[in-house]
Protein backbone atom coordinates (compact mmCIF):
# COMPACT_ATOMS: atom_id res chain seq x y z
CA UNK A 1 0.00 0.00 0.00
CA UNK A 2 2.83 2.37 1.12
CA UNK A 3 4.72 2.07 -2.64
CA UNK A 4 0.80 2.44 -4.31
CA UNK A 5 1.23 5.73 -2.38
CA UNK A 6 4.42 6.87 -3.51
CA UNK A 7 3.38 6.07 -6.86
CA UNK A 8 0.22 8.15 -6.74
CA UNK A 9 2.32 11.05 -5.49
CA UNK A 10 5.04 10.49 -7.66
CA UNK A 11 2.55 11.09 -10.81
CA UNK A 12 1.22 14.16 -8.79
CA UNK A 13 4.30 15.64 -8.72
CA UNK A 14 5.52 15.11 -11.97
CA UNK A 15 2.67 14.79 -14.40
CA UNK A 16 3.01 18.03 -16.18
CA UNK A 17 6.66 17.23 -17.85
CA UNK A 18 5.82 13.37 -18.46
CA UNK A 19 3.25 14.82 -20.01
CA UNK A 20 5.16 17.05 -22.33
CA UNK A 21 7.89 14.11 -23.02
CA UNK A 22 7.80 10.83 -21.74
CA UNK A 23 12.02 10.65 -20.73
CA UNK A 24 11.37 13.18 -17.73
CA UNK A 25 10.24 10.18 -16.28
CA UNK A 26 13.90 9.36 -15.94
CA UNK A 27 15.62 12.54 -16.40
CA UNK A 28 13.47 14.59 -13.72
CA UNK A 29 10.77 12.25 -11.82
CA UNK A 30 13.28 9.95 -10.79
CA UNK A 31 16.22 12.42 -9.23
CA UNK A 32 14.19 14.95 -7.86
CA UNK A 33 12.23 12.32 -6.20
CA UNK A 34 12.72 12.92 -2.47
CA UNK A 35 15.43 10.69 -0.52
CA UNK A 36 12.53 8.46 1.10
CA UNK A 37 10.45 7.67 -2.37
CA UNK A 38 10.16 3.82 -2.20
CA UNK A 39 9.40 3.96 -6.26
CA UNK A 40 12.27 6.22 -6.93
CA UNK A 41 14.96 4.09 -4.81
CA UNK A 42 14.36 1.14 -6.80
CA UNK A 43 14.04 2.61 -10.08
CA UNK A 44 17.26 4.45 -10.05
CA UNK A 45 19.39 1.35 -9.29
CA UNK A 46 18.65 0.59 -13.17
CA UNK A 47 19.80 3.60 -14.04
CA UNK A 48 23.18 4.52 -12.68
CA UNK A 49 24.15 7.33 -15.08
CA UNK A 50 21.10 10.25 -14.52
CA UNK A 51 21.65 13.17 -12.81
CA UNK A 52 21.70 13.33 -8.93
CA UNK A 53 20.49 16.23 -6.45
CA UNK A 54 23.99 17.04 -4.79
CA UNK A 55 22.43 19.42 -2.11
CA UNK A 56 18.64 20.43 -1.15
CA UNK A 57 17.43 17.03 -2.41
CA UNK A 58 13.96 16.81 0.02
CA UNK A 59 13.12 13.89 2.42
CA UNK A 60 9.95 13.52 1.66
CA UNK A 61 7.09 14.52 -0.61
CA UNK A 62 5.34 18.35 -0.38
CA UNK A 63 2.11 18.59 1.85
CA UNK A 64 1.28 20.15 -1.74
CA UNK A 65 -1.00 17.83 -3.84
CA UNK A 66 -2.01 19.90 -6.51
CA UNK A 67 -1.75 23.07 -8.05
CA UNK A 68 -4.93 24.71 -9.72
CA UNK A 69 -3.84 26.85 -12.30
CA UNK A 70 -5.98 28.82 -14.47
CA UNK A 71 -7.22 31.89 -13.10
CA UNK A 72 -5.30 34.83 -14.08
CA UNK A 73 -6.01 37.37 -10.98
CA UNK A 74 -6.22 36.72 -7.40
CA UNK A 75 -8.05 33.84 -6.44
CA UNK A 76 -10.62 35.57 -3.48
CA UNK A 77 -12.70 32.89 -2.41
CA UNK A 78 -12.56 28.76 -2.27
CA UNK A 79 -14.68 25.96 -1.22
CA UNK A 80 -15.43 22.20 -1.17
CA UNK A 81 -18.70 20.20 -3.05
CA UNK A 82 -20.51 18.92 -0.16
CA UNK A 83 -19.25 15.46 -1.54
CA UNK A 84 -15.53 16.83 -1.72
CA UNK A 85 -15.24 15.37 -5.08
CA UNK A 86 -14.45 19.47 -6.95
CA UNK A 87 -13.58 22.39 -5.75
CA UNK A 88 -15.11 25.58 -6.89
CA UNK A 89 -13.20 28.87 -7.03
CA UNK A 90 -13.86 33.05 -7.76
CA UNK A 91 -11.32 34.94 -8.70
CA UNK A 92 -10.64 38.71 -9.10
CA UNK A 93 -10.38 37.52 -13.37
CA UNK A 94 -14.60 37.43 -13.12
CA UNK A 95 -14.32 33.84 -13.63
CA UNK A 96 -15.51 31.43 -11.46
CA UNK A 97 -13.68 27.52 -12.22
CA UNK A 98 -14.84 24.15 -11.14
CA UNK A 99 -12.46 21.30 -10.49
CA UNK A 100 -11.83 17.79 -10.21
CA UNK A 101 -10.78 17.24 -6.57
CA UNK A 102 -8.80 14.17 -7.08
CA UNK A 103 -7.16 15.01 -10.45
CA UNK A 104 -6.91 18.77 -10.51
CA UNK A 105 -8.01 19.08 -13.61
CA UNK A 106 -10.79 22.02 -14.61
CA UNK A 107 -14.55 20.58 -15.25
CA UNK A 108 -15.06 22.81 -18.10
CA UNK A 109 -14.83 25.63 -19.38
CA UNK A 110 -14.50 28.77 -16.45
CA UNK A 111 -17.80 30.20 -15.43
CA UNK A 112 -17.97 33.49 -17.24
CA UNK A 113 -20.61 36.06 -17.18
CA UNK A 114 -19.76 38.10 -14.36
CA UNK A 115 -17.64 41.77 -15.52
CA UNK A 116 -16.09 42.42 -12.28
CA UNK A 117 -13.85 40.65 -9.46
CA UNK A 118 -15.75 37.65 -7.91
CA UNK A 119 -15.82 38.22 -3.89
CA UNK A 120 -17.75 34.76 -2.76
CA UNK A 121 -18.97 31.40 -3.95
CA UNK A 122 -20.49 28.56 -2.60
CA UNK A 123 -22.20 25.66 -3.42
CA UNK A 124 -26.17 24.33 -2.77
CA UNK A 125 -26.40 21.66 -0.04
CA UNK A 126 -27.06 19.10 -2.38
CA UNK A 127 -24.06 19.99 -4.47
CA UNK A 128 -25.77 20.36 -7.89
CA UNK A 129 -25.23 24.47 -7.84
CA UNK A 130 -22.81 27.23 -7.06
CA UNK A 131 -24.14 30.88 -6.62
CA UNK A 132 -21.08 33.62 -7.21
CA UNK A 133 -21.40 37.41 -5.74
CA UNK A 134 -19.43 40.14 -7.85
CA UNK A 135 -18.46 43.30 -7.41
CA UNK A 136 -20.03 44.10 -10.36
CA UNK A 137 -22.78 44.35 -8.03
CA UNK A 138 -24.74 40.98 -9.20
CA UNK A 139 -25.61 36.99 -8.15
CA UNK A 140 -25.16 34.06 -10.26
CA UNK A 141 -26.62 31.37 -10.22
CA UNK A 142 -24.36 27.49 -11.90
CA UNK A 143 -25.28 24.07 -12.68
CA UNK A 144 -22.35 22.65 -11.11
CA UNK A 145 -22.46 19.57 -13.78
CA UNK A 146 -22.45 21.36 -16.71
CA UNK A 147 -21.36 24.40 -15.65
CA UNK A 148 -23.84 26.73 -17.22
CA UNK A 149 -25.78 29.72 -15.72
CA UNK A 150 -29.24 29.44 -14.64
CA UNK A 151 -31.23 31.93 -15.32
CA UNK A 152 -30.47 35.62 -15.24
CA UNK A 153 -28.18 37.12 -13.02
CA UNK A 154 -29.59 37.98 -9.74
CA UNK A 155 -29.92 41.99 -9.88
CA UNK A 156 -30.91 44.65 -7.25
CA UNK A 157 -28.10 45.19 -5.31
CA UNK A 158 -26.41 48.70 -6.49
CA UNK A 159 -23.30 48.25 -4.82
CA UNK A 160 -20.51 45.43 -4.44
CA UNK A 161 -22.19 41.90 -3.45
CA UNK A 162 -19.86 40.77 -0.36
CA UNK A 163 -20.87 37.65 0.79
CA UNK A 164 -23.53 34.60 -0.35
CA UNK A 165 -24.66 31.92 1.37
CA UNK A 166 -27.59 28.99 0.93
CA UNK A 167 -29.85 28.31 3.19
CA UNK A 168 -29.38 25.13 4.91
CA UNK A 169 -32.97 23.29 2.63
CA UNK A 170 -31.09 25.11 -0.56
CA UNK A 171 -34.01 26.85 -1.66
CA UNK A 172 -33.19 30.56 -0.65
CA UNK A 173 -29.97 32.73 -1.36
CA UNK A 174 -29.17 35.07 0.82
CA UNK A 175 -26.74 38.36 -0.15
CA UNK A 176 -24.95 40.83 1.83
CA UNK A 177 -23.87 43.78 -0.43
CA UNK A 178 -21.70 47.12 0.05
CA UNK A 179 -25.20 48.67 -0.54
CA UNK A 180 -25.78 48.57 3.19
CA UNK A 181 -28.66 45.93 2.48
CA UNK A 182 -29.40 42.34 2.68
CA UNK A 183 -31.24 40.63 -0.25
CA UNK A 184 -32.99 36.78 -0.09
CA UNK A 185 -33.57 35.40 -3.37
CA UNK A 186 -35.19 32.15 -4.32
CA UNK A 187 -33.25 29.84 -5.74
CA UNK A 188 -35.32 27.96 -8.16
CA UNK A 189 -36.56 31.54 -10.01
CA UNK A 190 -34.29 33.69 -8.97
CA UNK A 191 -36.88 36.05 -8.08
CA UNK A 192 -36.60 38.35 -4.81
CA UNK A 193 -38.27 37.67 -2.33
CA UNK A 194 -39.76 40.47 -0.11
CA UNK A 195 -37.96 43.45 -0.06
CA UNK A 196 -33.92 44.41 0.60
CA UNK A 197 -33.53 44.09 4.17
CA UNK A 198 -32.59 47.29 5.32
CA UNK A 199 -31.54 49.16 8.54
CA UNK A 200 -27.49 48.73 8.53
CA UNK A 201 -26.44 52.18 7.62
CA UNK A 202 -22.76 50.64 5.49
CA UNK A 203 -21.57 48.33 3.93
CA UNK A 204 -22.60 44.08 5.02
CA UNK A 205 -19.48 42.33 5.10
CA UNK A 206 -21.14 38.99 6.15
CA UNK A 207 -23.72 36.58 6.21
CA UNK A 208 -25.20 33.53 7.43
CA UNK A 209 -28.06 31.16 8.24
CA UNK A 210 -29.13 29.36 11.27
CA UNK A 211 -28.73 26.14 11.02
CA UNK A 212 -32.80 25.12 10.74
CA UNK A 213 -33.02 28.02 8.26
CA UNK A 214 -35.03 30.59 9.98
CA UNK A 215 -32.84 33.02 11.08
CA UNK A 216 -30.40 35.32 9.06
CA UNK A 217 -27.46 37.45 10.78
CA UNK A 218 -25.62 39.86 9.17
CA UNK A 219 -22.49 41.67 9.99
CA UNK A 220 -21.39 45.35 9.04
CA UNK A 221 -18.98 48.27 8.87
CA UNK A 222 -21.53 50.04 10.61
CA UNK A 223 -19.88 47.82 13.72
CA UNK A 224 -23.30 46.04 14.46
CA UNK A 225 -24.68 42.77 13.68
CA UNK A 226 -28.25 42.38 13.06
CA UNK A 227 -30.85 39.12 12.67
CA UNK A 228 -33.43 38.78 10.72
CA UNK A 229 -36.35 36.70 10.23
CA UNK A 230 -35.82 34.18 7.00
CA UNK A 231 -39.34 34.19 6.21
CA UNK A 232 -40.62 37.53 6.59
CA UNK A 233 -37.78 39.80 6.14
CA UNK A 234 -38.54 41.45 9.85
CA UNK A 235 -35.56 42.64 12.02
CA UNK A 236 -35.36 40.39 14.95
CA UNK A 237 -35.26 42.61 17.84
CA UNK A 238 -32.72 45.51 18.47
CA UNK A 239 -29.24 46.02 16.89
CA UNK A 240 -26.81 44.41 18.15
CA UNK A 241 -24.24 46.54 19.75
CA UNK A 242 -21.46 46.54 20.90
CA UNK A 243 -18.53 46.71 18.81
CA UNK A 244 -16.61 49.94 18.02
CA UNK A 245 -15.40 48.89 14.85
CA UNK A 246 -16.52 47.49 11.29
CA UNK A 247 -17.79 43.90 12.20
CA UNK A 248 -15.87 41.78 9.99
CA UNK A 249 -17.32 38.31 10.42
CA UNK A 250 -20.77 36.61 11.74
CA UNK A 251 -21.54 32.86 12.21
CA UNK A 252 -23.92 30.88 14.33
CA UNK A 253 -23.79 28.01 16.74
CA UNK A 254 -24.33 24.70 15.39
CA UNK A 255 -27.16 24.44 18.25
CA UNK A 256 -28.28 28.25 17.13
CA UNK A 257 -28.57 29.08 20.25
CA UNK A 258 -25.51 31.70 19.38
CA UNK A 259 -24.08 34.25 16.83
CA UNK A 260 -20.18 35.17 17.11
CA UNK A 261 -18.69 38.03 15.84
CA UNK A 262 -15.30 39.17 14.63
CA UNK A 263 -14.49 42.80 14.33
CA UNK A 264 -11.28 45.64 13.21
CA UNK A 265 -11.59 46.61 17.24
CA UNK A 266 -9.95 43.72 17.60
CA UNK A 267 -13.11 41.76 19.60
CA UNK A 268 -14.59 38.95 19.47
CA UNK A 269 -18.38 38.86 20.89
CA UNK A 270 -20.61 36.24 21.60
CA UNK A 271 -24.76 36.77 21.26
CA UNK A 272 -27.74 35.10 22.75
CA UNK A 273 -29.99 34.47 19.18
CA UNK A 274 -33.32 34.50 22.12
CA UNK A 275 -32.35 37.56 23.93
CA UNK A 276 -30.47 39.48 21.81
CA UNK A 277 -28.02 40.10 24.69
CA UNK A 278 -24.21 39.94 24.62
CA UNK A 279 -22.62 36.71 26.76
CA UNK A 280 -20.20 37.32 28.90
CA UNK A 281 -17.43 40.21 27.93
CA UNK A 282 -16.00 40.53 24.63
CA UNK A 283 -13.34 37.85 23.93
CA UNK A 284 -10.19 40.50 24.19
CA UNK A 285 -6.67 39.43 23.33
CA UNK A 286 -5.83 40.09 19.48
CA UNK A 287 -3.94 43.57 19.02
CA UNK A 288 -5.00 44.04 15.41
CA UNK A 289 -7.97 43.00 13.29
CA UNK A 290 -10.45 39.93 13.68
CA UNK A 291 -10.26 38.33 9.96
CA UNK A 292 -12.25 35.44 10.57
CA UNK A 293 -14.25 33.34 13.11
CA UNK A 294 -15.48 30.17 13.32
CA UNK A 295 -17.05 27.75 16.14
CA UNK A 296 -16.15 24.40 16.52
CA UNK A 297 -18.46 21.62 15.52
CA UNK A 298 -19.73 20.79 18.73
CA UNK A 299 -19.83 23.96 19.33
CA UNK A 300 -17.61 24.22 22.19
CA UNK A 301 -14.98 26.33 20.77
CA UNK A 302 -14.45 29.34 18.97
CA UNK A 303 -11.32 30.05 17.04
CA UNK A 304 -10.30 33.12 15.67
CA UNK A 305 -7.59 34.56 13.09
CA UNK A 306 -6.55 38.20 13.42
CA UNK A 307 -3.76 40.44 11.51
CA UNK A 308 -1.69 40.40 14.13
CA UNK A 309 -0.38 37.38 13.15
CA UNK A 310 -2.26 34.57 15.32
CA UNK A 311 -4.83 32.29 16.03
CA UNK A 312 -6.82 32.11 19.25
CA UNK A 313 -8.93 29.33 20.69
CA UNK A 314 -11.53 30.26 23.06
CA UNK A 315 -14.18 28.23 25.22
CA UNK A 316 -17.40 29.31 23.81
CA UNK A 317 -19.38 28.88 27.15
CA UNK A 318 -17.05 31.09 29.24
CA UNK A 319 -15.07 32.77 26.69
CA UNK A 320 -11.57 32.45 28.38
CA UNK A 321 -8.61 31.96 25.85
CA UNK A 322 -7.34 28.54 25.73
CA UNK A 323 -3.89 28.39 26.20
CA UNK A 324 -1.38 30.07 24.38
CA UNK A 325 -2.03 32.14 20.87
CA UNK A 326 -0.99 30.02 18.20
CA UNK A 327 2.38 31.20 16.97
CA UNK A 328 4.28 31.08 13.79
CA UNK A 329 2.65 33.14 10.80
CA UNK A 330 4.46 36.14 10.26
CA UNK A 331 2.28 38.19 8.85
CA UNK A 332 -1.78 38.60 8.92
CA UNK A 333 -3.94 35.63 8.90
CA UNK A 334 -6.75 35.91 6.95
CA UNK A 335 -8.73 32.74 7.29
CA UNK A 336 -9.33 29.98 9.49
CA UNK A 337 -11.06 26.94 9.46
CA UNK A 338 -11.72 23.64 11.48
CA UNK A 339 -11.75 20.10 9.90
CA UNK A 340 -14.93 18.53 10.68
CA UNK A 341 -13.90 16.47 13.64
CA UNK A 342 -12.65 19.55 15.46
CA UNK A 343 -9.25 17.51 15.96
CA UNK A 344 -7.20 20.26 13.80
CA UNK A 345 -7.54 23.88 12.55
CA UNK A 346 -6.02 25.44 9.37
CA UNK A 347 -4.88 29.14 8.70
CA UNK A 348 -4.01 31.07 5.89
CA UNK A 349 -2.13 33.59 5.71
CA UNK A 350 -0.23 37.01 4.10
CA UNK A 351 3.22 35.38 5.15
CA UNK A 352 2.14 33.11 1.27
CA UNK A 353 1.69 29.67 3.97
CA UNK A 354 -1.33 27.67 4.98
CA UNK A 355 -0.26 25.83 8.73
CA UNK A 356 -2.43 23.29 10.64
CA UNK A 357 -2.72 22.98 14.53
CA UNK A 358 -3.69 20.65 16.53
CA UNK A 359 -6.86 22.17 18.23
CA UNK A 360 -6.33 20.40 21.49
CA UNK A 361 -2.73 21.48 22.09
CA UNK A 362 -2.48 24.69 19.77
CA UNK A 363 0.98 22.63 18.48
CA UNK A 364 1.68 23.33 14.80
CA UNK A 365 1.24 19.96 13.11
CA UNK A 366 4.60 19.28 10.46
CA UNK A 367 5.83 22.10 8.72
CA UNK A 368 4.30 25.23 7.30
CA UNK A 369 2.19 24.32 3.81
CA UNK A 370 4.89 26.02 1.52
CA UNK A 371 4.13 26.71 -2.04
CA UNK A 372 2.11 29.88 -3.04
CA UNK A 373 4.11 32.68 -3.92
CA UNK A 374 1.41 35.58 -2.59
CA UNK A 375 -0.96 36.01 0.45
CA UNK A 376 -3.39 33.16 0.98
CA UNK A 377 -7.08 34.38 0.92
CA UNK A 378 -9.14 31.60 1.45
CA UNK A 379 -8.82 27.95 3.07
CA UNK A 380 -11.07 25.01 3.76
CA UNK A 381 -11.31 21.63 4.81
CA UNK A 382 -12.88 19.46 2.65
CA UNK A 383 -15.55 17.32 3.93
CA UNK A 384 -13.96 13.80 5.56
CA UNK A 385 -11.41 16.08 6.44
CA UNK A 386 -8.65 14.70 4.99
CA UNK A 387 -7.44 17.29 2.57
CA UNK A 388 -7.67 21.12 2.69
CA UNK A 389 -8.32 23.76 -0.25
CA UNK A 390 -5.95 27.48 -0.26
CA UNK A 391 -7.10 30.26 -2.59
CA UNK A 392 -4.04 32.96 -3.33
CA UNK A 393 -3.28 35.96 -4.45
CA UNK A 394 -0.84 34.15 -6.79
CA UNK A 395 -3.66 33.12 -8.90
CA UNK A 396 -3.55 29.64 -7.72
CA UNK A 397 -5.66 27.30 -5.98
Amino acid sequence: MMFIMDGIKFVKNFAGVISESTPHLYLSGLPFSPSSSALANMLTTFFPKIAQVVRGQHEDWSSNQLILQGHTLSVTSVTFSPDGRHIVSGSQDHTIQVWDALTGGQVGNPLQGHTDSVNSVVFSPDGSHIVSGSKDNTIQVWDAQTCVQVGNPLQGHTDSVNSVVFSPDGRHIVSGSRDDTIRVWDAQTGSQVGNPLQGHTDSVNSVAFSPDGSQIVSGSRDDTIRVWDAQTGAQVGNPLQGHTASVNSVAFSPDGMHIMSGSEDHTIQIWNTQTGGQVGSPLQGHTDSVSSVVFSPNGRHIVSGSWDDTIRVWDAQTGAQMGNPLQGHTDSVNSVAISPDGMHIVSGSWDHTIRVWDAQTGGQVGNPLQGHTSSVWSVAFSQDGRHIVSGSRDDTI
